[in-house]
């Protein structure tokens, strides 16, 4: 996970109040936790809209945001990914004419959170309805469909469920474990009751 300044910056401030304010320990560690797993006013509206229209749980995509681009709107990776979501211009391609059965379009969209949210919503809903399991969806978030369709073929990499016994790519397997415990704290820090 990406750090920023800001975060840095929060934490550094945050614990030495709390424990000169005496606030209890819980209240330190949430306080914590919220600082760095935000959600973001900006961009609050277009989660909430994308996770109903996508049947996408809130907290998933927050997470999936955390855990590709920090919240880095214009974030850029080595091998491509563009944006908050960190979709690939051939992925953007196939969500488009596959997934919205339209035209491709332009993947300099990407770069809009507007757009790049909703694709990534429609992408992560596309593959957990694909394989049914959400660390595999993950998974295919970040490596492809065709890279985990062959592990998934790999009788030594299958569960007898038919899910992936250990993800083989270490980078792979580190993204997921990221995304899962982000998954896990965006639901208990904003949708536990």
């Amino acid at each position: 996970m990406k750090w920023n300044i800001y975060r840095v910056l929060a934490l550094i401030l945050l614990v030495p109040l709390s424990i000169g304010f005496g606030f209890a320990f819980d209240g330190t560690a949430t306080a914590i936790e919220r600082a760095t797993h935000p959600r973001e006013e900006a961009i609050a509206p277009l989660v909430k809209e994308y996770s109903a229209q996508c049947a996408l749980p809130e907290h998933i995509l927050w997470a999936t945001v955390l855990t590709c681009s920090d919240f880095v709107s214009n974030a850029v990776s080595t091998d491509g990914r563009v944006g908050l979501m960190q979709i690939k211009p051939e992925t953007y391609a196939f969500i488009c004419t596959e997934i919205r059965g339209g035209e491709a379009q332009d993947a300099g969209l990407l770069y809009e959170p507007k757009t790049n949210l909703l694709a990534g919503a429609e992408w992560l809903s596309y593959l957990y309805q694909r394989y049914g399991v959400w660390e595999t969806a993950y998974a295919a978030y970040y490596a492809g469909t065709d890279t985990v369709d062959a592990w998934l073929a790999d009788e030594s990499l299958r569960t007898p469920l038919g899910t992936i016994r250990e993800i083989p790519d270490k980078s792979c397997r580190v993204f997921v474990k990221d995304l899962c415990d982000a998954v896990e704290m965006y639901a208990k820090l904003y949708y536990q009751s």
